[in-house]
């Protein structure tokens, strides 16, 4: 199994997507799952694509913070920290994961798992 880091810094009123896990010609990867992490619950939209078809949305409601819940002292922990994907990236193609930001931009923190075939 293989991780690979990511950071996407959400503008306001913008779609901001990373760089990517790219799937090699000659080795294409299986995506397992993306970890990831927002600095803010803000009522945007987390989106993973592959070229031009997104294959995941959810709101950033859905997924641990760094923001500290009101009355607690510490961070969000029960919601989804590892979104399972589960899907074969075709050869040549990337798979990159963004935030659809409204009036309130936040970030994202994370990464991809994946395996290389044997």
């Amino acid at each position: 199994m293989f991780y690979q880091s990511f950071t996407v810094v959400g503008v306001i009123n913008v779609e901001t997507l990373d760089d990517g896990l790219i799937s090699p010609v000659d080795n294409p990867v299986h995506l397992n799952a993306v970890i990831i992490n927002t600095s803010a619950m803000e009522g945007n939209r987390i989106q993973g694509w592959i070229g031009t078809k997104k294959v995941v949305e959810i709101y950033d409601y859905n997924c641990d913070t760094q923001q500290e819940a009101v009355g607690f002292t510490g961070l969000s922990v029960l919601k989804i920290g590892r979104l399972p994907v589960d899907m074969d990236i075709p050869a040549g193609k990337i798979f990159k994961v963004g935030v659809a930001c409204g009036g309130t931009a936040n970030n994202l923190f994370g990464a991809y798992e994946y395996t290389e075939p044997a």
